[in-house]
């Protein structure tokens, strides 16, 4: 006979409560453990300070039922139940008897919005049957969940029970999203422990570019195990740039359909499906310029490759302003900016690339200090430095400097390798710098002849 699968103590918790919270079944039973209580009929109950929930959705999620029986101790129970939901940032509750029937009052204060769930990579289990069953068996979940109470891991606990039943063993983890105002914008649902690899991947949509350059793009995937997060990021990402260098500035990418290839000799394994709205193309008509600049709009378009005219290649373009910026920061502007954005001309299919300067503050150079030589040595090569102590900033010049001074550093040693080490003084916007020379061990220098 095989074995039972073993179980860890903290699912076998996560079980009782979720079973705890499935109904008034499981709560008939604790009130039967209680024979020296009173067992009042329970007649009402009513809700205030809810604007999310009426008072049958309660009733429902604290495992009561009208017109049976209940015990005091039964209903601190129901109200701890609904309090380990996290709904309720506050839940209070008042009961009265009369005439053995028991009335209940449950004064709440309703949690901060709940986050909305994402199930990540369960590819065994379609959308739908995740939600009708979390419905049916999670109180209060209507596809959000409250990060701060035992909902995330009753959810988690359903859905392992749920592949489970399709003979796949995995550990089900709630993730908090990204994180706004102290609270989770979101939670996904993961399986981990089982891997799921991209066997292949499929394009719908596709009309207006060759589909083998996507499938080019897209060969990165088919190393990866498969996750929705995972596959939607790199859709936003790499794929996106197959259409944004070709002037679709508007083509977006859908959430992705995984199939299991039942067929395939590597279990688990997907095939993945990712929709597409190609949109219009767009040709550039203007690069305009905005924000204080020390360099002329002038040179600076020179930096910038493109074509009136031509598609726009917004990932080159986007390339090119980290090359604007680097020409700030050569003259001292260390946190210059150059942003970048379309502007559109649906009609005329055409686009104007506004670009933004966001110089910022001028560095100056400060103390220029020198350490791994000796010391008459490091004094020579800070008096020749070309960068002087008040000189606008660049960081750029010191490889220049290494090359400028290579004669003067000892040839009986190997190779040497310079290191800047900045301390930047953001109240007297000034830079410190300590340039430190070390013999590069991996090659060596001739000695002199």
């Amino acid at each position: 006979m095989r074995a039972a699968r073993p179980r860890h103590r903290v699912v076998e918790q996560l079980v009782a409560t979720a079973v705890l919270l499935m109904g008034s079944a499981a709560f008939s039973r604790a009130q039967a453990a209680s024979p020296n209580e009173t067992i009042c009929m329970l007649a009402n109950v009513s809700l205030i300070g809810s604007t999310r929930y009426a008072a049958p959705e309660i009733v429902k999620a604290a495992g009561l039922t009208l017109n049976q029986g209940i015990t005091v101790s039964a209903l601190k129970e129901a109200s701890d139940r609904l309090a380990a939901t996290g709904a309720f940032a506050q839940l209070n509750y008042r009961y009265v008897t009369r005439n053995n029937t028991m009335t209940v009052t449950f004064t709440v204060e309703d949690a901060p919005a709940p986050a909305p769930c994402a199930f990540d990579n369960l590819v065994w289990l379609s959308r739908e049957e995740i939600m009708q069953t979390l419905r049916d068996r999670v109180p209060l979940f209507d596809g959000n969940v409250y990060p701060n109470g035992k909902m995330p891991e009753v959810i988690s606990e359903v859905l392992r029970s749920m592949l489970e039943a399709r003979g796949i063993y995995a550990k089900v983890q709630a993730m908090p999203g990204e994180m706004r105002g102290g609270s989770a914008r979101r939670m996904t649902f993961q399986a981990v422990g089982v891997p799921i690899p991209v066997a292949k991947v499929e394009f719908q949509g596709v009309q207006k570019v060759d589909e083998a350059l996507l499938q080019q793009a897209a060969q990165p995937l088919l190393s990866m195990n498969y996750g929705t997060g995972l596959v939607g990021d790199f859709s936003r990402g790499t794929l996106s740039a197959v259409y944004r260098k070709r002037g679709y500035l508007r083509a977006a990418f859908g959430e992705p359909i995984p199939r299991l290839l039942s067929a395939s000799s590597t279990p688990n394994s997907v095939a993945v499906t990712i929709p597409v709205t190609e949109g219009d193309q767009y040709r550039l008509s203007e690069i305009a310029w905005s924000g204080e600049s020390v360099i002329p709009y002038t040179d600076l378009v020179k930096l910038l490759h493109h074509t009136l005219g031509s598609p726009v290649n917004a990932v080159q373009l986007d390339q090119d302003l980290f090359a604007v910026a680097a020409e700030f920061r050569t003259k001292g502007y260390l946190m210059a900016e150059a942003k970048g954005d379309a502007i559109f001309d649906d009609s005329a299919h055409s686009a104007i690339y506004s670009v933004q300067i966001l110089q910022g503050d001028l560095y100056r150079l400060g103390k220029l200090e020198i350490s791994g030589l000796d010391a008459a040595l490091a004094q020579t090569l800070v008096q020749r430095s070309r960068l002087k102590p008040g000189d606008p900033y660049d960081r750029t010049y010191w490889p220049i400097f290494q090359r400028e001074n290579i004669d003067l550093l000892p040839r009986t040693t190997p190779a040497w390798r310079l290191q800047p080490h900045e301390t930047i003084h953001q109240d007297t916007k000034t830079v410190d710098v300590l340039l430190t020379f070390s013999p590069a061990l991996s090659r060596t220098r001739p000695a002199p002849e």
